[in-house]
């Protein structure tokens, strides 16, 4: 999950992809594919992730991704697999979505899943709890580096 986050982030940012669901003044490097102009193989793929994310149109990363039919589905089955109810519910993979999209300085990372957060349940309370823990676990990860400590642990010891 955290690695298809990663990816749409760094596509959307490095595009300058606008923002989905948040006012934008971000214009892409590339032309968005709109949805009546899809190939059928493209347009059933964006229906699916419509679908998914209970939205009108695709967001914009997956439009970009249009442009190629054959990446467009690998990356969107990806996504869709990463983010499905397994052991963790959705929700909970959005929420650390999120963690790892504000990590990561991401504004269009941060639109799309805080959306889908909020869609699913995330109340105020919810998202101070998720910038907390964010705050709290980056600021103990920068000090730890600039102190070059090594990990107290093995964590493949198992103990």
């Amino acid at each position: 999950m955290a690695g298809v986050t990663h990816g749409l982030n760094a596509v959307a940012d490095g595009l300058r992809l606008p923002l989905d669901f948040s006012p934008s003044s971000r214009t892409p490097v590339l032309p968005l594919l709109e949805p009546g102009e899809a190939a059928p193989e493209t347009k059933d793929v964006f229906e699916e992730i419509c679908a998914f994310y209970a939205v009108d149109r695709p967001p914009a990363v997956f439009r970009h991704m249009g442009r190629d039919p054959g990446f467009l589905r690998g990356y969107w089955g990806a996504t869709r697999e990463a983010f499905s109810d397994r052991r963790l519910d959705r929700m909970t993979k959005e929420v650390l979505a999120l963690a790892a999209s504000l990590t990561a300085k991401s504004d269009y990372g941060v639109d799309l899943h805080l959306r889908e957060a909020r869609r699913l349940g995330l109340t105020d309370q919810g998202l101070t709890e998720v910038v907390e823990v964010v705050q709290l676990f980056n600021t103990v990860t920068k000090i730890a580096d600039a102190l070059q400590l090594d990990p107290d642990f093995d964590p493949r010891s198992g103990g």
